[in-house]
């Protein structure tokens, strides 16, 4: 799979540089087109450069909750006291 990529990426590159030789050949100036065509190259060298190993990423959820959290208590604090809630000028 990663010789196909690599085929693949240099390919597309190559088409790419020259599509946008052809048009600008043909139109006789840098229009649009061409820089399209230039500006897709870094994607299609990406995708030629970027390996195709497939790592398999294992994940163990052991989470726990605390049962046994203290719960905030509210002992009439005002939100200015708390440090939320204060309008800054």
């Amino acid at each position: 799979m990663d010789n196909v990529r690599w085929k693949v990426g240099w390919l597309a590159t190559t088409v790419l540089i020259l599509v946008s030789l052809l048009s600008i050949y043909s139109s006789g100036e840098v229009g649009s087109n061409s820089w399209i065509s230039l500006l897709l190259i870094p994607f299609t060298i990406s995708l030629a450069l970027s390996g195709g190993e497939s790592h398999k990423i294992v994940v163990e959820e052991s989470f726990e909750w605390m049962e046994d959290e203290e719960d905030i208590e509210k002992n009439e604090i005002s939100a200015g006291e708390f440090g939320y809630d204060t309008p800054i000028l």
